[in-house]
């Protein structure tokens, strides 16, 4: 597994995540649209509560940025904002910005402009992709200057180089993860996640085809896996709220 990089020379990132008591992120795929017209939010698991998605505007009001996938972006009419005004009002309260910067990756350049997101000029996007991706998606967002795109390999990402790139050019200190699951993959092969906020809703899916949280290539050795030492707990109303902090190894 390729070795971590340092956590000074990237941002602290954490993972927000809701799954099901059998570890799914969504259902079936007419479910994975399910929005909240008040958030402008998918909502990434339509069956975790207003309390759960509450904590995930919190999470983002603590944040420089936000940064997912593609198919996230997809999946509904999101903007990756930071929410209604009382959450522009902490980070402010926190000395952020009043809108964190949005970071969406897609390492073929594949991003469908007509997403919410693309129509939302509040703060800057950055669509990280690939000399490949590059090329696709370059000419389309030419007339949207609060679009950057930037290339982050040949035809992989490089998730050191990304990360390195967002804390010295684009001064993202602290940053929220917020899925699909082959990106949250991507992230954990590379040691790259800090912390971890996941809830844990009271039902369950199963199916083998439904998402999870960490998809893709996986971590081939139980001895490469970061681990990780939950610091909080707490259930309300049958849901678990779970904060994990990475333990770091030298």
């Amino acid at each position: 597994m390729p070795g971590s990089i340092h956590s000074e020379q990237r941002p602290w990132i954490a993972l927000n995540m809701a799954m099901t008591a059998d570890g799914k992120v969504s259902g079936p795929r007419e479910r994975r649209a399910s929005i909240d017209t008040k958030t402008s939010m998918r909502h990434m698991s339509e069956f975790g509560s207003p309390r759960d998605h509450a904590r995930l505007l919190r999470i983002r009001a603590s944040m420089d940025g936000v940064i997912c996938g593609r198919h996230t972006i997809e999946s509904g009419a999101i903007d990756l904002g930071p929410g209604p005004g009382k959450y522009i009002k902490l980070r402010k309260k926190n000395g952020l910005s009043p809108y964190n910067r949005r970071i969406i990756v897609s390492a073929s350049g594949q991003v469908d402009l007509q997403c919410r997101v693309f129509q939302e000029d509040f703060s800057p996007i950055l669509i990280a992709t690939t000399e490949t991706g590059k090329a696709a998606c370059e000419k389309p967002f030419r007339t949207m200057p609060w679009i950057k795109i930037h290339s982050f390999g040949d035809s992989q990402i490089d998730w050191g180089k990304l990360t390195c790139w967002l804390k010295k050019h684009w001064n993202i200190h602290r940053m929220v993860l917020e899925g699909g699951g082959m990106l949250n993959d991507g992230f954990f092969r590379h040691s790259l996640v800090d912390e971890i906020f996941l809830t844990i809703c009271p039902v369950l899916f199963g199916g083998k085809s439904n998402a999870t949280i960490s998809d893709g290539v996986g971590i081939p050795n139980l001895s490469d896996a970061t681990r990780f030492r939950c610091v909080e707990h707490k259930c309300i109303q049958g849901e678990m709220f779970l904060r994990y902090l990475a333990v770091k190894t030298d």
